[in-house]
């Protein structure tokens, strides 16, 4: 990868905080080269200020993170896809995000198939009905889609949610102790998905990878 790929790009929105991407390296195990890019958004949507919020929808923020990803992925040249980009925990309460994530990749020539979304656990495991179905809409549009597992993994991994997952985030600390996320890992790498790791402890990665984990975002060298 080239140094532009580290880049921070930063834009300022109406209010008071700056909406900020960066991509950051994703780590192959086991010998830790730099395979593809992993986005940072800041702030999320949940995240926003209780003052000056610009974004009163997720779906208005989710097509605004994506132009803005298009732009600096094309500013900064980082060739590698899918681009990853974070779901707002609510994005399914809004039955027309699809189509307008949509049309916002289409208005800056790219393809829905160039992003990954990532869900929360937490979005999927909720008990209204038609959760899947919002998930699945944006997969019929094109969308890829991941999962992140880091703060729970209670989401029904059925056969709807496990064919659809390409990339999965878990702890490290989770994936040595928990048989759920274990099987989930098994399934989702057994399957030609990634499987990353926060970060992930060099002495740990022969049985790190054992147990499904096929990236890391960092490595920490022993103590």
């Amino acid at each position: 990868m080239t140094v532009p790929f580290f880049a921070q790009t930063e834009t300022r929105t109406n209010g008071p905080q700056p909406f900020r991407s960066r991509f950051e390296p994703c780590l192959q195990l086991p010998d830790g080269e730099i395979d593809f890019p992993l986005t940072r958004v800041d702030p999320l949507f949940e995240d926003q200020p209780l003052v000056g919020v610009c974004y009163t929808s997720p779906d208005l923020w989710l097509v605004d993170c994506l132009k803005r990803l298009c732009l600096a992925a094309r500013q900064f040249d980082v060739g590698t896809r899918p681009l990853h980009v974070p779901m707002p925990l609510a994005i399914l309460r809004s039955n027309d995000a699809p189509e307008m994530c949509l049309n916002a990749v289409k208005s800056e020539d790219c393809c829905p198939q160039e992003f990954i979304l990532e869900f929360q656990d937490s979005t999927l495991a909720q008990t209204e009905e038609g959760v899947l179905d919002g998930m699945e809409a944006f997969r019929r549009k094109g969308f890829r889609i991941g999962l992140d597992a880091r703060r729970s993994s209670v989401a029904p991994f059925g056969a709807r949610l496990r064919s659809a997952v390409e990339r999965m985030r878990v702890t490290e600390f989770d994936l040595m102790n928990d048989d759920e996320v274990q099987m989930r890992a098994e399934i989702v790498s057994g399957m030609g998905g990634d499987v990353i790791l926060d970060r992930a402890s060099w002495k740990n990665v022969d049985l790190l990878r054992d147990f499904g984990a096929t990236h890391a975002q960092k490595l920490l060298a022993d103590a």
